[in-house]
């Protein structure tokens, strides 16, 4: 009886213990996401600003150049607009945000504000279109700073808690 009780509080601060690693690890990866996009509208931005290239073709020449987590959301934006299929650019934009950013760390305020700025960003001309991204690189740079604030400590709440619980929960079944 004492070995399986034994077992079982190991049990139970070892699945706290990595539960409260997983949510860390989650916040640095959100940042790291976050840092991801950030460097991704940039060249974005000036593939429009300097290189004059169409919104489909600079999405589309993205596609093909990164290599990261947001491949699949850029490469399927990029189908999606070669189809023509009378979707808006906005519609389909948040199709791909819905669909393919699933597996990113982004939590629903990142891919709320990430489907408003392309409901904004579609249907402008150059010009707007800059100013768009401009204004997303300016929220994005807050909503960065913010969280790398905030991470460290964060993060090393999410471990020390989960050790914590883990031990306070054994101690109780005890």
């Amino acid at each position: 009886m004492l070995i399986t009780k034994t077992v079982g509080c190991i049990l139970i601060i070892l699945s706290s213990t990595l539960m409260g690693f997983y949510y860390s690890n989650e916040l640095k990866s959100r940042v790291n996401n976050l840092k991801e996009l950030r460097k991704l509208i940039v060249l974005l931005r000036g593939d429009i600003r300097y290189g004059n290239t169409p919104l489909p073709e600079a999405i589309c020449a993205i596609a093909r150049r990164h290599e990261g987590s947001f491949k699949g959301f850029f490469v399927r934006l990029s189908e999606k607009l070669g189809e023509h299929s009378g979707n808006t650019f906005a519609q389909v934009w948040m199709e791909a945000v819905n669909s393919e950013l699933l597996n990113t760390s982004l939590n629903k305020k990142d891919k709320s504000g990430l489907i408003q700025f392309g409901e904004n960003l579609g249907y402008l001309d150059k010009e707007m279109q800059i100013n768009t991204l401009d204004l997303f690189l300016t929220q994005l740079e807050d909503e960065i700073n913010e969280l790398s604030k905030t991470a460290k400590e964060k993060s090393y709440l999410y471990s020390t808690l989960g050790i914590m619980a883990g031990i306070f929960v054994s101690i109780i079944l005890l």
